[in-house]
């Protein structure tokens, strides 16, 4: 077994490990985890602080009842994963990280940094994303819907559709020609 239920583990390196069990009561701070599989791991009640992956597959991670503080994801893949079910606070960055899928909702994203990351089909429900920042992030086909996305950066993204009917976007920022999908939604011909 490669980690302890109900076990604390303090400013550790994981590098190239294979996590298949289920963790649960496992606390984790200032640990690193390298080239590392949680690939469909279930992590119950687990906290995480001030922690980093960095090159690693947590792809289908389910989670439960689970702490996020400081984390950082750097080039992993995170595809189907629901962030919405965190037992607590949820703070987190993300950079170069294939996201497809993912499901954030209901939940307090404010000021969550993603940056180079693929966001394919993601969904933001009746979420908090104020002043959250997607930079050359890859939108196509995610869904905003009863999300507070004022003073949000969209500037350097692309592929996104956000309904200004459904969403709150006070000095939301937009770059043309991107900005123009805002107008998606109206019944208007544009020539």
């Amino acid at each position: 077994m490669l980690f302890q239920n109900d076990h604390s583990y303090e400013r550790e390196l994981f590098d190239q490990k294979d996590c298949t069990e289920i963790l649960e009561q496992c606390t984790f701070y200032g640990c690193v985890f390298r080239n590392s599989s949680f690939q469909a791991t279930r992590l119950v009640e687990c906290v995480f602080d001030e922690c980093e992956f960095v090159d690693c597959n947590l792809s289908l991670l389910e989670i439960v009842g689970s702490v996020f503080t400081g984390v950082r994801f750097t080039n992993c893949k995170l595809l189907g994963i629901d962030w919405s079910s965190p037992g607590g606070f949820f703070s987190a960055s993300y950079s170069g990280c294939n996201m497809g899928n993912n499901a954030f909702t209901d939940m307090n994203l404010k000021k969550l940094v993603f940056s180079s990351c693929v966001l394919g089909s993601a969904s933001f429900y009746n979420c908090n994303l104020q002043r959250a920042v997607f930079d050359d992030c890859d939108l196509a086909e995610s869904q905003f819907y009863r999300t507070d996305l004022s003073y949000a950066d969209f500037r350097t993204s692309r592929n996104y559709y956000v309904n200004a009917e459904t969403n709150i976007l006070k000095q939301t920022r937009f770059s043309l020609p991107e900005a123009v999908s805002l107008l998606a939604n109206l019944d208007i011909v544009i020539e």
